[in-house]
């Protein structure tokens, strides 16, 4: 699939400023643009064993995106520090996409480099470079990478993407969609299972593997925007546990024109 070919169709896009600013503002797609231009000025060795980026450059990479992660967090008296890019998903997730994108070539204990496609990919309008994302994401890529549970099995239903593409058409004209309902709608419509002996909270599995794999990685990719519910509880000692629960999303503006890029590679 030529995914330039196919995301050069949108000549009058440009003329809704609200979607082009918010493909261009779009935290996701400056990292992956701001990871290309890392690659392309710096030397890269991949790591022997994975053909990773090393720690070293995994922090001076870190330093330049939108929002950088933290490469240590302290409990207590405890410090604990990254040890591989893949624990810094901010900057893996880019790594995997251009990777099996081919827009960068990454080899064990070969130099990084930019490939013509990643350099064309750095000249296209950001909204060409967020379409160019989305279908590696939908045609390359084994969704199980962002949620690698053992549970989970090696694959998705054959049918799994097929499935979430209907029910985000059908999500297309409404204010608000309810998280519970839509997932397991598509856990039942796919025939998603929990493959481990211990079922033991399977059921919740499932739900937390549609919302990071569909809610979650959509959401970095500007497809929806989401509404959690922050809850604080009293956990003793005059400390409290701030957590946030998912509760409904809705299909934004930008939403609405991938995923008819989406509809139009699949048929």
């Amino acid at each position: 699939m030529d995914y330039f070919k196919n995301c050069n169709d949108y000549p009058d896009l440009y003329k809704e400023n609200e979607v082009s600013q918010q493909a261009a503002s779009l935290e996701f797609r400056r990292n992956v643009e701001t990871m290309l231009q890392f690659v392309q000025e710096n030397k890269i060795i991949g790591t022997r064993s994975t053909g990773n980026m090393p720690l070293k450059m995994v922090g001076e990479l870190s330093k330049k995106l939108v929002n950088p992660p933290e490469l240590e967090t302290k409990f207590g008296e405890r410090i604990y520090k990254v040890r591989s890019e893949e624990e810094v998903w901010s900057n893996f997730f880019p790594h995997i996409l251009a990777e099996v994108g081919k827009l960068v070539k990454i080899s064990p204990g070969r130099q990084w480099r930019l490939t013509p496609a990643g350099k064309k990919f750095l000249d296209q309008p950001p909204l060409n470079q967020l379409c160019i994302l989305i279908m590696i994401w939908w045609h390359r890529v084994n969704w199980l990478i962002a949620y690698p549970v053992e549970g989970m099995g090696e694959n998705l239903p054959q049918n799994f993407q097929f499935v979430t593409l209907q029910h985000f058409l059908s999500a297309m004209e409404k204010d608000e969609i309810h998280f519970k309902d839509f997932a397991d709608s598509i856990i039942e419509s796919s025939g998603l299972t929990w493959t481990s002996s211990d079922k033991t909270f399977h059921h919740i599995h499932l739900r937390g593997a549609v919302e990071i794999i569909v809610i979650g990685i959509h959401s970095e990719f500007g497809i929806l925007e989401t509404h959690h519910e922050v809850k604080e509880e009293d956990i003793g000692k005059n400390k409290t546990f701030t957590s946030e629960k998912l509760v409904s999303f809705r299909i934004t503006k930008l939403g609405k024109l991938l995923i008819e890029s989406i509809l139009k590679s699949v048929i």
